[in-house]
């Protein structure tokens, strides 16, 4: 029957109850030597070995660490020097508390690591494994996300700094843009004032261009007559040397002929006039389309001038633009680097400030520990010295016990034996006074019915 109570009590829990066979065979896989006595007979020393070992493997943390306390929170305290073995050990006890009751047991107490029992050390040391199988199938995958977590924090932290060297960036071409702007505005207007001169200048260029052309065809129509007209007059010399030659030495008609041949001089010396003054001002028109043509080019060099200034603008423009993206640029990495060079410092601070008081802590812990270490070994020595006290004591205690025990089924005995007894007395004396009630009512009645005859009249 207890064997059933105990099998319907472990089949609530949510882990198998293992048998002490494969106990033992699991904290010899675990490192924890034990034997077959340790789980039938345990002890509190030997329990709280397996606790502590347990505690190692599963949740990191070292006896030695537990039994360390925390010297700051202790000069806190009004009396420290009462709490130095105190607080390890609520410690070590809350760690075993934890630990439990991840592994499913909500039970867990005092009791199981100073008056440990078999069966309650079996369950809990079932669970414990059941929870270290878990953590063993679990490991790789939470090492996997650990490291992608570590990956991503790292990468957030990059994109975090990436972000502000932007943002700084993005600021600092604002401000730039910002104190350009008027400049800029400033050359667009000016840009826009040439682009209408320019336009200008070509516009008069091709009128002028026109003119020219126009000038050019007038000069050569001038020069083709005064060619025709030159011709002309050879003609007509030779036509008169021709008449010479054939002239009969009359005087009148000489003189009728000189006088034909002296108007066709003066009306050809009008006509040499007028093509003279032609002449003129055609050389004059000759000189005003070389003028114009002389301007035109003077003009075409202005405008070669205007564009070729028109270049440099751009030129310089481009050469500005440049000078501020390459300015932006490095301001920004200036900007970059002085924010690296004080994240680097701040880390530097920050280590050798860490490294200084790991170093303070450190060689405090030290001595400390060198104290406790002493302590310890005194501590352990009487601690040695009163477990076997303490066993002998035991074991006194046990045989007393079991005198005790004896004892005790002994007096029951004779408890219950005195009790039947007396029962069986509480029951006659009942029947003993049940009978004289009743004989007590009997002689009251027969004295009451005599009172009453004797009182009656005759």
């Amino acid at each position: 029957a207890a064997s059933l109570l105990q099998s319907a009590a472990m089949s609530k829990d949510a882990f198998p109850l293992l048998k002490n066979a494969e106990v033992l065979q699991c904290l010899n896989e675990l490192g924890i030597q034990s034997t077959d006595d340790d789980l039938t007979n345990p002890t509190a020393v030997k329990v709280q070995h397996i606790y502590a070992s347990f505690n190692e493997l599963l949740l990191h943390r070292k006896r030695e660490d537990m039994a360390q306390p925390d010297f700051e929170g202790l000069q806190q305290l009004e009396f420290p020097e009462l709490h130095e073995q105190s607080v390890p050990m609520i410690g070590y006890i809350t760690a075993c508390q934890k630990l439990m009751l991840t592994a499913g047991v909500k039970d867990f107490t005092l009791h199981d690591l100073v008056k440990p029992d078999a069966r309650r050390l079996r369950r809990n040391i079932s669970a414990v494994i059941n929870l270290a199988k878990y953590h063993e199938d679990k490991l790789p995958e939470y090492m996997q996300y650990s490291q992608e977590t570590d990956a991503m924090m790292s990468d957030k932290a990059a994109l975090e700094e990436e972000n502000e060297r932007l943002l700084l960036a993005r600021r600092e071409a604002e401000r730039k843009r910002a104190e350009e702007e008027p400049a800029l505005h400033a050359l667009e207007a000016e840009n826009e004032q040439r682009q209408v001169t320019v336009r200008e200048l070509f516009n008069s260029h091709t009128a002028i261009l026109n003119e020219s052309h126009q000038l050019k065809a007038k000069v050569q129509e001038t020069r083709d007559a005064t060619r025709e007209i030159s011709f002309q007059l050879l003609n007509a010399k030779e036509e008169c040397d021709g008449l010479r030659k054939q002239i009969v030495p009359d005087p009148r008609k000489l003189k009728a002929e000189l006088q034909a041949l002296h108007d066709a001089v003066s009306l050809e010396k009008s006509s040499i006039k007028s093509l003279e003054a032609k002449c003129s001002h055609s050389s004059k028109e000759a000189a005003a389309i070389e003028t114009a043509e002389g301007q035109l080019n003077e003009l075409l060099k202005v405008q070669a001038d205007v564009e070729s200034e028109a270049g440099r603008l751009k030129e310089a423009q481009r050469k500005i633009n440049e000078a501020s993206e390459a300015r932006s640029t490095h301001d920004t990495e200036q900007s970059e680097l002085a924010h690296q060079v004080r994240a680097v410092t701040q880390r530097m601070t920050h280590t050798r400030e860490r490294m200084e008081r790991q170093k303070e802590q450190h060689a405090a812990k030290d001595e400390d520990a060198r104290a406790a270490l002493s302590l310890a070994e005194r501590q352990w020595g009487e601690l040695s010295e009163e477990r076997e006290r303490h066993a002998k004591k035991q074991d006194d205690s046990e045989m007393a016990l079991r005198e005790l025990r004896d004892r005790h089924l002994y007096a029951r005995m004779e408890h219950e034996a005195v009790a039947a007894r007396l029962q069986q007395l509480q029951q006659q004396l009942a029947l003993q006074v049940r009978a004289y009630h009743q004989t007590l009512l009997g002689a009251m009645s027969a004295a009451t019915d005599s009172t009453r005859a004797l009182v009656a009249p005759v």
